[in-house]
């Protein structure tokens, strides 16, 4: 009987397959690692065939250690990075040129020129910001956009497509809002004066269809079952949901690459200063908006750290900090991809100050911890002061980051409330699989509130006094 579903994250450098019985368990899972490559300073990209082989294959080894088959599954749901660029052509499925990562940013000036044209939900992130720059580099791109021989989507929709052996050409508001094509404020659709103003054709790009709901199958030739696809969500919006934050003012922070809060806004839009409206997700005709804020830098400063040789692992930061727990006046900016929210300033990168001689490892990573820490707490207390949503007693958290015990610490310490981490920490991934499996009826709706389990609970060990001295400490040091 298929009583198991199978979630596929494809984020910014590996893939998770994660595959949960009918209770929710994680069964089994399996990952595997890609390469990003960087033509030139600012500029990220992705093979798009090489993110396919290594998805396929880490599907295939989660079957097996979940010991299924294909045939036992009942669905499949898929989240990932968004707003990354793949093209390919109709007919063959071929991917053309490489994918152009969600960091990279060579589209800054072209993000300014349409946000004085009136696209004030663009920035420089958005594929609308970089794809008249992709299409043109094809060679005749533009003519064979027009003759509807190429089709555009992020890797959600690259997945889908590849999976259903081109039958399925679509995906969700949630992904579609952060490419800054979808009008999801006044008209529910890709832009038509952005789209007329690029010269692009509706046809190009994929169909929006809901969060939840099966859209289409696999080709069976392809895993050696016919398996719908009930899911398609953003990866941030998939870790919301998993941390079953229904309800509006509650929040997450995923600590990956770099550190997103998402807060549940409702059935409004909310604004924040450096932070962003979005659609979290939609089903049965019911959409649930949020704003996001993001620390850019969070969990890859511990990768960072570790290809300096400052740090063994990026685990290791867990130890040295344990071993010595002061800075010794040392402070950290962790800004180097620039400086998020809510500041918004994409050529201000890290620093750290109160070096000297007696500055040992030790205490750089120590300062490292409480840098990510405190900006964190800067950008949620931002977004909470200028959306005047509630604020939460307890703030989730997730992520691969979030598994060091002293990060999650001292970030209950900084914040001066709960910091509460779910099992598992691949959030994104049992979003989507609990998505999908609703879906195909294996749970009822918004089965993340009785499913969702805590791995571990951290309350703030820090004084009033001390936390506001440290925090403002920190801040005038960077002249924030």
């Amino acid at each position: 009987m298929n009583r198991y579903i199978l979630a596929i994250d494809a984020g910014t450098t590996n893939v998770q397959a994660m595959v949960l019985d009918e209770s929710g368990r994680v069964k089994g899972k399996a990952s595997g690692t890609f390469l990003l490559t960087y033509p030139s300073p600012g500029l990220v990209e992705q093979d798009p065939e090489s993110l396919w082989h290594i998805t396929l294959d880490t599907v295939k080894t989660a079957l097996l250690s979940s010991r299924i088959k294909a045939r036992d599954l009942a669905g499949i749901g898929i989240t990932g990075q968004r707003t990354t660029i793949v093209v390919w052509e109709r007919d063959s499925g071929r991917s053309l040129g490489p994918a152009v990562v969600w960091q990279d940013q060579r589209g800054k000036q072209r993000a300014k020129e349409l946000i004085e044209k009136g696209f004030v939900t663009l920035n420089s992130l958005a594929a609308a910001s970089k794809m008249e720059q992709v299409v043109d580099s094809l060679p005749n791109g533009y003519q064979r956009v027009q003759n509807n021989e190429l089709a555009w989507g992020n890797v959600d929709s690259f997945l889908a497509w590849r999976l259903s052996g081109g039958a399925i050409h679509a995906t969700d508001a949630s992904n579609a809002c952060a490419t800054g094509y979808f009008d999801f404020i006044k008209e529910w659709k890709w832009s038509d004066s952005l789209l007329e103003l690029q010269h692009l054709p509706a046809s190009f790009f994929p169909e929006v269809v809901e969060t939840v709901g099966i859209m289409g199958h696999t080709d069976p030739d392809l895993l050696g079952a016919k398996i719908p696809i009930g899911a398609i969500i953003g990866d941030q919006q998939s870790a919301l949901y998993a941390q079953a934050c229904l309800e509006v003012g509650m929040a997450k922070i995923s600590y990956g690459t770099s550190g997103t809060c998402n807060v549940n806004t409702g059935s409004r839009l909310k604004r924040a200063v450096g932070a962003y409206p979005s659609v979290a997700w939609t089903r049965g005709g019911e959409k649930t908006f949020l704003l996001e804020g993001m620390v850019i830098t969070a969990g890859a400063v511990f990768g960072w750290l570790t290809r300096l040789g400052i740090l063994d692992t990026s685990s290791q930061a867990t130890s040295f900090g344990r071993e010595r727990t002061d800075a010794h006046g040392v402070s950290f900016l962790p800004a180097l991809q620039g400086l998020g929210t809510p500041h918004s300033i994409h050529d201000r990168f890290g620093a750290f100050e109160g070096l000297t001689l007696a500055t040992s490892k030790e205490h750089i990573v120590s300062a490292a911890i409480e840098g990510v820490a405190f900006r964190v707490r800067e950008m949620v207390d931002r977004i909470y002061r200028d959306s005047t949503l509630p604020r939460p007693d307890t703030l989730r958290v997730d992520g691969g980051a979030a598994e060091n015990d002293l990060l999650m610490q001292i970030q209950s310490n900084v914040m001066g409330c709960a910091i509460e981490r779910m099992e598992p920490t691949e959030a994104t991934a049992y979003g989507a699989a609990l998505l999908a499996g609703e879906a195909c009826g294996i749970w009822g709706p918004y089965s993340s509130a009785a499913l969702r389990r805590v791995d571990a609970r951290f309350e703030p060990q820090w004084s009033d006094s001390e936390r506001e001295e440290r925090f403002g400490h920190w801040k005038s040091v960077f002249g924030l």
